[in-house]
């Protein structure tokens, strides 16, 4: 394994498995929601329910994770835009942080947000 260093951040990559982006997109704008949605899980050939609890134009924040591992391939059927395959870039305790497999356009995104309920309302 090599090691990447990416905005103060340090990411050890496998030499074989998904090819994920290693530039870190952590700056993207987070918006806290409060959705849940449908998902494929493309190495387990299953359908995944997923609790989203964060998304920029990048990706989401899953919680709780259903066992997700660095490099999982998902297909997300995300309001309003309807799927886009994404990777799992990171796990930590019950979270993963999945990474979009290109960046939503502005308006896509808009969209998008409009049909989740923000965390702040959702309690």
């Amino acid at each position: 394994m090599g090691r990447v260093q990416t905005i103060g951040i340090t990411c050890s990559m496998p030499a074989r498995g998904a090819h994920l982006s290693v530039i870190d997109m952590r700056m993207a704008r987070r918006h806290d929601v409060a959705c849940t949605i449908a998902a494929e899980h493309l190495g387990r050939a299953c359908e995944l329910v997923l609790n989203l609890r964060n998304i920029s134009a990048n990706g989401v924040l899953i919680e709780p994770s259903p066992g997700l591992v660095r490099g999982d391939r998902l297909i997300l059927r995300l309001p309003a835009l309807g799927q886009i395959e994404a990777y799992c870039i990171w796990t930590i305790d019950t979270r993963a942080g999945c990474q979009f497999e290109r960046i939503l356009h502005p308006e896509e995104f808009g969209a998008v947000l409009a049909r989740m309920k923000p965390e702040a309302l959702a309690g």
